[in-house]
């Protein structure tokens, strides 16, 4: 059978092949091609100017390339500054950039696992994993303590971490009566919910709780991140880009960012009921005896009339901004999430600035969306101001569907450029 291959004699102009990887790719050259995973092999590479031709230069320098995916992405060691090890991210063929691992023991502890979060080395079956875990314990390979190394923002050009955030990190809300009725795990997973990601109440949670590793950032490439723990029953989104002017996006570089926990997914495995629905259960009547009539209905796919999952929500927050979603389509499903308006115009033009005009007219934009500009507001409604100097003062993350009305009918008049 087809072994992978692999070239790490010699690295790149000012780099070296650390022993560890060295001591891995021999063993990895001696294993069946797909035991480990979907790739072809290791080998020591400069990466590619055009990957990043701005960048390329410190990238050159500072690392060099050991893997590449099927997609065109490259697994790269990176030069962080700080012993012992350097660290291992992924340049995505999208452009997206992330830190897979503080170090290369602590990357190949992950890819034993399974949880390098790169589906192609994640995708593996046991008995390779298996394979990969007897390797490391006959080495004696120890994870090392390393700081945390954000790549994304390193590569953006910054080289220290923010100062940490207070215990309240993001929002404060006070919470509703409903989460007193849930159970003790349930409430936690309430409680991390909106807090951005370094809030030492996430921190403790991801890590302790969990026992997951936290990206450090998202960014202009990558909005959003997923903590997935299936064994505990949770799955949790990251991402700064919540459509809630609650939830302001946190610049950490120019063009990274603190997410906040935005959704959390929640499965039978958590070992609690929900409300006191059980997980098996077979039917909406069961769901509905339980927590009474549903909120809606809705299609179980978006180009679907008939309205045939059934769906409960409550606010989790007295403001309103953090909700619990129970939803049953042959079976029982839970979603904890900040809520978010849809984007209508994520990026403003000379259109949108018309369709504010048009809808400001016709009485379509919800005045308590727009209360530090109220005059504005009335004199474009009056024609004597533009709808473009209210896109300019007022939306400055773009049109959203909760700036409308919500009027009973199909809307008059609707944006067809950017609809998202």
């Amino acid at each position: 059978m087809t072994k992978y291959t692999v070239k790490l004699t010699v690295a790149p102009s000012g780099h070296e092949v650390p022993p560890l990887l060295t001591k891995f790719g021999a063993w990895v050259a001696e294993q069946d091609h797909g035991t480990l995973g979907s790739f072809d092999g290791l080998e020591a590479e400069a990466i590619p100017t055009e990957w990043s031709p701005e960048k390329a230069d410190r990238l050159r320098r500072e690392a060099f390339s050991f893997l590449s995916l099927p997609d065109g992405s490259l697994l790269v060691l990176v030069r962080t500054g700080v012993k012992p090890s350097p660290a291992v991210a992924l340049l995505g063929s999208e452009g997206e950039t992330r830190t897979v691992a503080n170090s290369l023991e602590e990357f190949l502890s992950l890819w034993a696992r399974g949880e390098t979060e790169v589906s192609e080395l994640d995708d593996v079956d046991d008995a390779g994993r298996a394979l990969l875990s007897a390797w490391l314990k006959g080495q004696k390979v120890k994870v090392p303590k390393a700081k945390d190394f954000d790549f994304s923002a390193w590569l953006d050009g910054e080289t220290s971490s923010p100062k940490a955030a207070p215990s309240v990190s993001g929002p404060g809300f006070a919470p509703t009566a409903l989460v007193e009725k849930l159970g003790p795990k349930l409430r936690q997973v309430a409680s991390v919910l909106g807090r951005r990601i370094d809030a030492p109440e996430v921190i403790t949670y991801v890590t302790e709780v969990l026992g997951k590793k936290l990206p450090a950032s998202t960014s202009v490439n990558t909005s959003s991140a997923n903590v997935s723990a299936p064994k505990s029953g949770i799955e949790l989104a990251l991402s700064h880009d919540v459509l809630n002017d609650a939830f302001p996006p946190i610049a950490k570089t120019a063009k990274t960012f603190i997410p906040y926990v935005s959704r959390v997914w929640v499965r039978a495995a958590v070992g609690e009921t929900i409300l006191g629905v059980p997980w098996k259960a077979a039917s909406v009547e069961e769901v509905t005896k339980v927590l009474g009539p549903p909120t809606g209905r809705r299609a179980a796919f978006a180009d679907e009339d008939e309205l045939t999952v059934s769906f409960w929500t409550w606010a989790l927050d007295t403001e309103e901004h953090l909700e619990l979603e129970v939803e049953f389509d042959d079976s029982l499903s839970v979603t904890f999430r900040v809520r978010g308006a849809r984007a209508l115009a994520r990026y403003p033009d000379v259109t949108t600035g018309l369709f504010v005009g048009y809808a400001a007219t016709r009485g379509l934009l919800d005045p308590a969306r727009f209360t530090a500009h109220p005059e504005l507001l009335a004199a474009i409604a009056k024609r004597e101001a533009q709808g473009s100097q209210l896109v300019k003062q007022a939306l400055p993350r773009g049109l959203w569907d909760d700036h409308l009305r919500d009027l009973p009918g199909p809307m008059p008049f609707t944006l067809g450029t950017d609809m998202t």
